[in-house]
């Protein structure tokens, strides 16, 4: 890590904390008129746009759906607005709602099993809101999710059913937020191939993710049967060249978590990497852009690249062994937290605005993003421990 000067951080993480709580509870009572099939997607200028929670990633003329891949996060919201604000009713409501997400446990269309069940399942069995037999489709969604495992490549299929000839061989830096997933299962008694796998892949992707300049690629290909890198490029970011901010986000915070799950120094090493070239070209006083290559400042932002950098930055904060690097991170993070709300905050439909879905699709630009709201709030719940650690990861950790 470099000895840059950070800028101190200004405001009031807790009055952050507490209007969380208000827009939450905003988003709760839209979710009390809505059909409880449909899970928030990302937002635009009339409200949310949303996903039926069986809806599966699917190939199609026009190319490859990604399918409803962000319903956990709502219950995450819920979990948390529940913690904000005192009120009950919130997570009343996503618990009645949490198995509605068992039919996706055997979903082997995709990598983001981690994003349905962490923030659901995961923490809600961790916060002591859910039944302790709620955690059988996590684990089964977390056995499923390691049948995409590639042993030549060492790498988890990222897009599309296992072995499909049009997406084989593809992983991406978002699936290193899906370890969370793994890394709980196999601390909740499950299998030890869990870790295993979810540490293969960690280190995997730590070689091959990263530029010399510690930007990252979002997307890799890879030969399914011989494991040999093929090329790397994006799906989401402007070019095969450029760094998109959110995954470099992705790379940062799920670095962290995996040095928190094995404390592997490669691990701790390539989440300060990714966290400290995030913050280094983040701005001081408004969401970063979506994509680091983009000088435009009209171009659409991405508050929720913002939030997930928060986070792993204020994961650092608490499981580094230095003090002063503990400091570091704590400090850069709340900094993250405070210039993502520079104009940020919505009284519509969704919390985290100025955020963006796909740039490059033209879907949800300048707007709420299910997972942005929900790893904001996380982030500001760790940041004024309203959360326990243990809780937060899943797993104590190493």
């Amino acid at each position: 890590m470099g000895d840059i000067q950070d800028t101190a951080p200004t405001g009031d993480i807790a009055e952050l904390w507490r209007g969380y709580g208000k827009a939450g509870l905003r988003e709760y009572d839209a979710a009390r008129q809505r059909d409880e099939r449909q899970f928030p997607h990302y937002s635009e200028a009339d409200g949310w746009r949303t996903r039926d929670v069986e809806d599966r990633s699917s190939h199609s003329d026009h190319g490859y759906e990604h399918g409803n891949w962000t319903a956990g996060f709502w219950h995450g919201v819920m979990w948390l607005t529940s913690l904000a604000s005192g009120d009950p009713g919130p997570r009343e409501l996503a618990s009645h709602r949490a198995g509605l997400l068992g039919a996706r446990a055997t979903d082997t269309t995709t990598h983001d099993l981690g994003f349905l069940f962490y923030p659901s399942i995961v923490l809600g069995l961790r916060l002591g809101v859910l039944p302790d037999q709620a955690a059988n489709d996590a684990h089964t969604a977390a056995r499923t999710l390691t049948q995409r495992f590639m042993e030549p490549a060492q790498l988890l299929q990222a897009f599309g059913p296992i072995a499909d000839h049009r997406t084989a061989g593809t992983s991406t830096i978002d699936t290193m937020m899906n370890l969370p997933l793994l890394w709980w299962s196999a601390s909740d008694g499950g299998d030890t191939r869990l870790y295993d796998v979810a540490r293969r892949h960690a280190r995997t992707s730590a070689r091959l993710f990263f530029r010399p300049d510690g930007s990252t690629y979002h997307l890799l290909h890879v030969d399914p049967v011989s494991g040999a890198l093929l090329r790397r490029g994006t799906f989401q970011g402007d070019s095969d060249d450029s760094c998109w901010s959110r995954g470099q986000a992705w790379a940062g915070c799920g670095f962290a978590w995996a040095y928190a799950a094995t404390g592997e120094s490669e691990l701790r090493e390539a989440a300060e990497r990714a966290l400290e070239w995030f913050y280094t070209r983040a701005p001081k006083s408004e969401p970063v852009p979506w994509d680091f290559t983009e000088i435009d400042p009209s171009s659409p932002r991405d508050a929720s690249a913002g939030a997930v950098a928060a986070l792993g930055c204020l994961l650092l904060g608490r499981i580094l062994d230095d003090e002063r690097r503990r400091t570091t991170w704590t400090g850069r993070g709340r900094q993250l937290l405070l210039a993502n709300t520079a104009g940020a905050l919505l009284d519509r439909e969704g919390i985290l605005g100025r955020s963006s879905y796909s740039v490059p699709h033209r879907q949800g630009l300048d707007g709420a993003v299910a997972w942005g709201d929900f790893y904001y709030g996380l982030a500001l719940a760790l940041a004024v421990d309203a959360i326990p650690l243990a809780t937060l990861l899943g797993f104590d950790h190493a």
